[in-house]
């Protein structure tokens, strides 16, 4: 095998891995959040942002509570946005990582 398929398939873990975890973090936010009957304190509601930016969206679906439909799209909205989210800063911290290992080769 050779070293770029190894760097290739290394690659590909970490988006799974960082994607399951941007989509495992958003709902475990969504449900906290949903456990409080839609209203959390503000100190909860910083924390959550931090952890979920998407979850912002949050006040959308509590605008609109009657209609399951847009509760199905903001939902998914914020699982897949903090998913992505988070897969976007693995792939530059590994991009950062890589490029650091190769400069420390060639010295």
């Amino acid at each position: 095998m050779s070293q770029s398929t190894k760097a290739d398939r290394r690659f590909v873990l970490v988006m799974l891995l960082s994607f399951a975890l941007g989509l495992g973090v958003a709902l475990a936010v969504f449900l906290f959040w949903r456990s409080h009957g839609g209203n959390l304190q503000p100190s909860a509601t910083a924390m959550a942002l931090m952890v979920c930016p998407p979850f912002v969206l949050s006040s959308v679906i509590a605008a609109t509570p009657e209609a399951a439909f847009a509760l199905v799209l903001g939902v998914g909205t914020i699982l897949f946005a903090n998913g992505f989210l988070y897969a976007g800063v693995a792939a530059g911290i590994y991009f950062l990582v890589t490029l650091a290992g190769r400069k420390n080769e060639t010295r």
